[in-house]
Formats: C-alpha cells, structure tokens, sequence
C-alpha cells in the first residue's frame, strides 16, 4: 500500500476511535480531534471544487445500500456535504454547524452560529468558513481542531456558498455586492456592486473560478466575470432571466441555467455567447460536467445530458418530478433527487436510470462523494451515507 494511503487510513481510524468518546460527552460544541489530512479525493466546498463541475472519479456503483443516517434537527440549504478526511462537515436553516464521523454516522459534535447557513461552508485547511442569512454576523471563520470562532464579520444576508481561491473566499450577497475576503483576517480586499438602477439585484448564484476569473450570475439575469486580484470586470453577458444557479466552467466555457429555462454556454475570457439551449422550465441547479457534456434539471423533472462543446441534446430523462439540486457525477454514474423523495442513479452516457431509491425526504441539495460513500441530504433533516453493494 502506498505510503500516503497508509499514514491517511491511520489517520481515520484514530478519527473513528476519538469521535465515539466524544460523542458520549458531545453537547453544544464541535471539535475534532487532531488536524484533518487532506487530498484531491475529499470534497472541500460546494461542487467538489472551484470549476463547480461536481464531479469525482471515484465510482459508486448501484445497487446501494444504506450504511448509516444521521438527525442534524434542522432543515438543510441549497448547498451540498462536505468530506474531508474522515469528518462530514454540514450547516442546517437554524444556524448549526455539525461535524459526523463521515464512517461511522455518529455525532462530533455541533455548535450554533447564527440563523440559516443556506448553501455549504468551504474548508481552508482545518477551518470551515460559513456563510449566514438573516444574521448580522454572516461571515465566520470556525476553527475545528480549536473549537472556536477565529473570527467574524458581517457582510450582509448571504444565501451561497463561499469560494476559496489562493487564500481568499469570493461571495456575493441578497443587497448585490460581491466581495474578495482574506480568509485569515475575514477583512474586505475589494468589493464589487451591481449597479443601483437595477429593480432585482440579489446574488444568489455560488461563485465559481478558472485561470483567475470569478463568474456568478444574478437575479438581474446577467452572469459577471470579474478578475479574482483586483475585482475589475472582463466582461457580463446578459441573459433572458433572473440567474440563481452556481455557473459551472470547464473546457474554456462557464455554463449557466435561469429562472426561463434558458440554457448558456459563454466564453471564459471573451464573455462571447457560444450557444443557448432552451429547457423549457426554470432552472435552479448548476450544471454538472464529464466527458464533454454538461447535465442539468429542471423543475418539470427533465435531467438533460448536453454536448458541451455545441448544445445539442445528447439524451433527455423524465424524473417525474421537480429537481433543485445539481447532480453528482461518480465515476459512469450520475446522482441526482427529486422534490418526490427519490434518488436517482443514471448512466452518464445514455441517461437511462440505472437507480431508483425512495429517501424519505425531499432532496435539495447535491450528493457528495468521499472515501467510498455517496452521502446525500433530505428536507426531513436527515443525512444519509450509501455504499455500493457491487463487489
């Protein structure tokens, strides 16, 4: 066995032994036991990662079976699980940031930051920094292996999940500013501001990043690209509709839905529109991206699997009910829920379903996947862990 592995595999077992003594103490508070050990395997903010691809090498094979479930006692936002090393790091609309043994399915710990956390933290190093809304404090840096706060700062409701990008976090606000933060001190390095002619100027959209462009789109349907030094702007394209998708960047083009249907694929340097799909209902998801396609739901429950390079639909699935979530790519399969309490597994090549598991609860939020496990959220407040049962 590689060294690494060896020396990370130890290292999540300590995890597992020192978090069920924990637990057996655990009230308000979360801290973990020694400090993470990260790799390219673990899924460390939003969409795996800054290009928002959501996707992951790693292949988790139907059937599935349940291996754990987990009451974090509040509803879960529009962002998705975070894995890094052995813990699961997730936020709940009461505030509370909880940190699950990622094995085991048993309780860290928790602790109380404010009102909603709506999207997902990101992880820089052994911090979770937590995006807030309705909560005058709604940026804070939470030292896990510490167990407290290194700091605080108030940035206006915030409804996305914060990007980090060379030691600076990237977010926009529901009042239309979008900020570069320095994620040690929490202070403001630049600040960007829709203009204030605008009638709806919300961000809603989770930033996203490639070759040191920031691309978010906003309630007044345009995606902006601001350079991530200095916050000048390359370039807006303006869409048909308000945008609260996170835009998705691969191959040199950053891929964006709306609220009409309206399916864009726009240059990452030019801004220049490369082509328009139109999917017939809102869309509130990113899109995800493998193989030269793009896939993406609508709330009429069509997932689309589309070439990146033209638009052209590759194939089309019927769900039967409304998708909010982004879906999760794991090696040839894609996962993704329904408003309808299903979980879906389908063949990233053809879009047949190749998995059709009930939940119990509405999904809302994107799958994530680490060390083996497809973990997935539900409105009835519970985290669930599958396995493959495929030898």
């Amino acid at each position: 066995m590689d060294l690494h592995l060896q020396h990370k595999t130890a290292h999540r077992n300590v995890m597992v032994t020192v978090s069920l003594a924990l637990l057996l103490s655990a009230c308000s508070g979360l801290r973990i036991p020694q400090p993470l050990v990260l790799d390219a395997s673990d899924w460390t903010m939003f969409a795996k990662n800054g290009s928002r691809g959501n996707a992951t090498s790693e292949a988790i094979m139907p059937p599935l079976a349940l291996a754990w479930e987990y009451d974090i006692t509040g509803g879960i936002g529009n962002g998705s699980p975070l894995i890094i090393d052995s813990v699961l790091i997730i936020g709940n609309l009461r505030g509370e940031l909880y940190g699950i043994n990622s094995y085991t399915g048993k309780r860290i710990g928790w602790i109380d930051l404010g009102d909603a956390i709506q999207g997902s933290p990101v992880m820089d190093g052994n911090v979770a920094i937590v995006a807030l809304s309705n909560t005058e404090m709604s940026l804070v840096a939470f030292d896990l292996v510490e167990g407290s706060a290194l700091w605080k700062k108030a940035y206006g409701d915030i409804e996305a999940s914060p990007l980090l990008y060379r030691g600076n976090i990237y977010i926009g606000n529901t009042e239309g500013a979008f900020f570069c933060i320095n994620s040690t001190t929490g202070e403001t390095i630049w600040k960007f501001e829709l203009s204030e002619n605008i009638r709806v100027k919300g961000i809603r959209s989770s930033a996203a990043e490639s070759e040191g462009t920031i691309v978010f789109g906003a309630e007044d349907g345009v995606l902006y690209a601001l350079d991530a030094e200095t916050g000048k702007p390359k370039w807006r394209h303006k869409t048909s509709a308000s945008i609260v998708a996170s835009a998705c960047i691969a191959d040199g083009s950053v891929f964006v839905g709306n609220l009409r249907g309206t399916l864009s694929a726009v240059d990452l340097q030019s801004g220049a529109l490369r082509w328009v799909f139109e999917a017939g209902t809102s869309v509130y998801a990113g899109m995800s991206y493998a193989n030269a396609t793009v896939f993406v739901g609508t709330t009429a429950g069509l997932l689309f699997g589309l070439n990146a390079s033209t638009g052209a639909s590759v194939w089309r699935t019927d769900l039967e009910s409304v998708i909010n979530s982004g879906a999760t790519i794991a090696g040839n399969t894609l996962y993704v829920g329904t408003l309808k309490k299903m979980l879906f597994g389908l063949n990233v090549g053809d879009g047949s379903i190749v998995l059709k598991q009930e939940v119990g609860g509405r999904i809302k939020t994107s799958p994530s996947v680490a060390n083996g496990r497809l973990y997935v959220a539900t409105d009835e407040k519970t985290i669930l862990a599958f396995k493959s049962t495929t030898p």
